[in-house]
């Protein structure tokens, strides 16, 4: 019987020290994953790009609509350029499954891209909701302005009721051929991004990106401010910022996402009024001049 209790007791002790061992790896593991996952994104990994996939905290503190912060910005910040579109006249309008489409043109390796896309993407979270936005930085040095924090549209979706984004990233950041340009909307890009439209700050002679298209009655090339603004920023940092309206950063952001949100308005028909009734839009419309 001794024999026998001494068996069971040693018996048990092992059984115990394998469920203990267990646990601990558990915790472990699962803290491992916790600690990988940073307030920037998800685990989710582009296999393509390499972008990570934005979480829905970041994701709301671009997109979600703020109008007080667009109102005390309205078209204030010095770092901020009015690109007034380029109005095209007796064409056919830009339409896409029944709504007026707006046009970008941007690569991943491309820093002024990676600038525009901020406002860009605050300015359609006011008419719609993004999903799966990946978040990513612009090329290496020695392209200008490395590392630009950003994101990228490629494999992204957006729905609103009045206007539908159509994106393509053109290259990767390591400039490897990502998405294949759209025959009607490449067609535009041909005809419009051409030298005499360049902006001073994009990247040079024989076309620039990002390129947008307003529904084929104006478009607009470069960025809005320059890309050095964002230097040595996280995508968290960047997004955290846009809600504080005296930050020369945001200032920059949500002014040229203002003027983007008036252009988007001119196809809309002013719709949502509570957006494009706003002063810091209606202040963005009366600046940029434009009145069609």
């Amino acid at each position: 019987m001794a024999a026998s209790r001494s068996r069971n007791s040693s018996s048990s002790r092992i059984t115990w020290a394998a469920v203990v061992a267990v646990l601990a790896l558990v915790l472990v593991l699962v803290g491992v994953r916790i600690s990988g996952i940073s307030n920037d994104a998800s685990p989710s990994t582009n296999a393509t790009t390499g972008a990570r996939q934005a979480s829905s905290t970041l994701l709301k503190e671009v997109t979600g609509l703020n109008v007080g912060v667009a109102n005390a910005v309205g078209v204030t910040s010095p770092a901020t350029s009015v690109t007034s579109p380029v109005k095209i006249a007796g064409q056919p309008a830009l339409i896409s499954h029944g709504r007026p489409e707006l046009f970008y043109v941007g690569a991943e390796y491309c820093p002024y891209c990676a600038a525009q896309r901020w406002p860009l993407a605050v300015a359609l979270g006011r008419f719609g909701t993004f999903s799966r936005l990946g978040l990513t930085e612009s090329a290496p040095s020695p392209e200008a302005y490395p590392l630009t924090p950003t994101f990228t549209f490629y494999q992204s979706t957006y729905s609103s009721k009045y206007v539908t984004f159509v994106s393509v990233e053109t290259e990767t950041r390591t400039h490897q051929p990502l998405m294949t340009m759209p025959k009607v909307e490449g067609a535009l890009f041909s005809k419009y991004d051409v030298e005499k439209y360049l902006p001073v700050n994009g990247p040079g002679p024989g076309g620039s990106i990002p390129f947008l298209d307003f529904g084929n009655r104006f478009f607009q090339a470069g960025a809005s401010f320059t890309p050095a603004l964002l230097t040595g920023m996280s995508q968290s940092t960047i997004a955290k910022g846009l809600g504080n309206p005296t930050s020369p950063m945001t200032a920059a952001i949500v002014a040229s996402a203002n003027y983007l949100t008036a252009d988007i308005c001119a196809l809309t028909g002013e719709q949502p009024t509570r957006v494009c009734q706003s002063s810091g839009i209606e202040d963005a419309d009366k600046k940029s001049g434009l009145r069609w």
